[in-house]
């Protein structure tokens, strides 16, 4: 069968999926393990991720300042209330924006009282003007219909800051079917002055509108939507490409003859999975791509598959004609590390950017499945849980370097997919909420780094309360990580935060920190998105919603998914291009040196070693003599041992520089002639 799976569209219409499967019972312990009230479980703490010293007991009050801990990096900002969180379900919209030019950042959301009085039809936005920093009130409504959903929003980096933003419009199709069919648009000033409003031309009908992305170069905004039959609100199997050549204040698709996606497209067999449009930085190069999902059988997939592949079209008109289908397989067309290198399966989980020199970069989950999650050896029946699973499964990044592809481990993925019981789940038999892993790309404006945001799960079990009696059930938290890394760099070790990807037990809990951008207790970050420009710097700017799920109020009072809460970051350190030249040459350790580099004096080149006497974090940085840093080569973790970067000084002038590196409280400087 021959489909796109629209998950924007199911998510819309269906309740229970029948991916939203029961946690799987085995005969040696039941699913939900019942205790009497003073019977609450020990914790075993070892490799202990969050920092808590009490057991989660079934009648622990929620307390914000607990349980929305941060890791230190990161600040938290409750953004406002939702109805629900239908509104951050698919994952290829986003309710989060950022123009890294002036820093502002925008926060669009639906309100929260859905009675016939309250602001159920609405749609707030909040604004920053400092990166995140601080927050203005929530604004006025900007919707101009009724009952608006799910909006997408951008602040172009072109023109005069503003905003963009599209939404659907429910609507009555022809034959009674209730459906989407309309789709609106509004540009405004920031804080939503002088607002311009429009709509798609119709007929055909469209669905729900994807993730706006722009050329940078014209200030055109760009979209995919997906036409609907008028009469009956049927998907016509084609999506388009929608342009706004005014910053969003009016879009029409770009044309009729060529869609970006057909029906047509998938091969038997397979599903068409979560699809993506994006534009490169210079706006010669726009893709579409999705994951195609092999079918186990018909109308059915293993969330995990060696099979499963990466397929695109590339359109050098921005969207007026497309190439033919290309398609690639990770796990038998890319060069893999250990220990992908003996097994690699793929998840449905997949995003897509393009970087400065117009090649992909594709976000997907990966797993060698050398240790699979086994939730009754983790909760075993003497009452003591285990916090910690480690897995061979990462988000991961598949790209062309030196003209072949290529997979680069990002961080862990502790489970592909997690089977989330409510808290006060009314009876054993309750189905769960199925949640994956969220992979999202955020890149530089000028397309030199990348940034990854996808959430982990840490708890693996937690204490609910079923008809009075302490529960313990399969559930879990997740938590949100980040990374990031120049798009130059070559080496397996390019992404700023280090994780042992071959040999789990050397990873440590300082390792998963530093890419843990979360430490929830009593909340679960979910439907996780993140601004698709990051900030100065490598500042990120993401928004998750707490537990629950349904269109109706949250069915845990202590635990609710109405609030929206927003996650600034400090920086996420990337190192310059020239980190791609930086290897280890001796593992001995020695004492804490900086050497002189050599040549000296170079043109344009030159190679700078350093030795460490034990692991540690260590910058790098090469200044002017006026103190202005012009070139970081190292910022990351380093193993001990001797190790020698390459500094290309080819864009600089002649004359003298100084380098520095960094290490806890040990610091040495050397000082460097650029002879041109």
């Amino acid at each position: 069968m021959k489909k796109l799976f629209l998950l924007v569209v199911l998510l819309a219409f269906a309740g229970t999926t029948q991916a939203q499967q029961a946690v799987v019972q085995t005969p040696e312990a039941p699913q939900h393990l019942i205790l009497g009230k003073d019977q609450a479980p020990a914790m075993t703490i070892e490799q202990q991720l969050l920092p808590m010293n009490e057991p989660l007991t079934y009648d622990r009050a929620r307390n914000s300042a607990s349980s929305l801990n941060k890791a230190a990096q990161f600040d938290l900002f409750e953004i406002g209330l939702m109805a629900n969180t239908y509104a951050m379900i698919g994952d290829s919209r986003v309710q989060i924006a950022c123009n890294p030019k002036n820093d502002d950042v925008a926060v669009i959301f639906r309100g929260n009282d859905r009675s016939s009085s309250g602001d159920g039809n609405t749609l707030y936005i909040r604004y920053s003007t400092d990166g995140g920093a601080t927050w203005g009130s929530q604004g006025d409504n900007i919707a101009t219909t009724a009952s608006p959903r799910y909006p997408n929003i951008f602040l172009p980096t072109s023109g005069s800051p503003s905003t963009a933003v599209l939404w659907p419009q429910v609507i009555q199709f022809g034959d009674g079917s209730s459906g989407f069919g309309d789709v609106y648009s509004m540009k405004s000033d920031i804080g939503n002055g002088n607002p311009s409003y429009g709509a798609f031309p119709t007929p055909p009908n469209w669905s729900i509108p994807y993730q706006i992305i722009e050329d940078q170069t014209t200030g055109e905004l760009f979209s995919l939507a997906l036409a609907l039959e008028p009469a009956n609100g049927a998907s016509t199997g084609e999506l388009f490409v929608i342009r706004s050549a005014d910053a969003g204040a009016s879009w029409a698709p770009v044309t009729f003859d060529n869609p970006a996606y057909t029906s047509d497209l998938i091969p038997n067999g397979y599903f068409g999975g979560s699809l993506r449009l994006e534009i490169s930085p210079d706006g010669s190069t726009m893709i579409m791509a999705f994951p195609l999902i092999i079918e186990s059988e018909p109308g059915r997939a293993f969330l995990l598959d060696e099979n499963h592949e990466i397929a695109w079209r590339v359109s050098t008109d921005k969207g007026a004609t497309w190439g033919e289908l290309q398609r690639m397989s990770p796990s038998g067309d890319a060069d893999l590390p250990a220990p992908l290198n003996t097994t690699c399966a793929m998840a449905w989980d997949f995003d897509l950017t393009i970087d400065y020199m117009n090649r992909p970069h594709f976000l997907v989950v990966l797993s060698a499945d050398l240790n699979p999650f086994d939730p009754f050896a983790e909760a075993p029946t003497d009452s003591t849980i285990n916090l910690i699973h480690v897995d061979s499964t990462f988000a991961s990044e598949v790209t062309i370097v030196d003209g072949n592809w290529k997979v680069f481990p990002i961080g862990p993925v502790r489970r592909v997919r997690t089977d989330r019981a409510s808290f006060t789940a009314g009876s054993m038999d309750d189905t769960p909420a199925v949640f994956r892993n969220e992979p999202k790309w955020a890149r530089s404006l000028d397309g030199k780094k990348v940034y990854a945001k996808w959430t982990s799960s840490i708890f693996s079990w937690r204490i609910g309360d079923v008809a009075g009696q302490a529960t313990l059930f399969a559930d879990t938290i997740h938590q949100v990580y980040v990374n990031g890394r120049h798009v130059d760099s070559k080496s397996l070790d390019a992404w700023t935060n280090k994780w042992d990807y071959a040999n789990p037990d050397n990873n440590t809990y300082e390792m998963d920190s530093l890419m843990r951008a979360t430490a929830l207790e009593d909340v679960d970050a979910k439907y996780t998105k993140i601004a698709r420009y990051a900030g100065n710097d490598g500042r990120l700017h993401i928004i998750f919603t707490e537990w629950g799920v349904g269109e109706t109020v949250d069915d845990d009072p202590l635990y609710t998914d109405q609030t929206v809460w927003y996650l600034q970051s400090d920086d996420v350190v990337v190192a310059v291009s020239d980190v791609a030249s930086v290897e280890q040459i001796d593992s001995r350790p020695g004492d804490f040196t900086l050497h002189q580099n050599f040549p000296n004096p170079f043109n344009p080149s030159t190679s700078i070693s350093f030795t460490l006497p034990a692991a540690s974090h260590v910058s790098l940085r090469v200044y002017n003599l006026l103190g202005q840093e012009v070139a970081t080569l190292v910022d990351e973790y380093r193993s001990a041992g001797t190790h020698s970067a390459t500094f290309d000084a080819s864009e600089l002038s002649t004359g003298m520089y100084i380098y520095r590196l960094e290490s806890g409280s040990n610091s040495v400087s050397r000082k460097m002639m650029l002879n041109k």
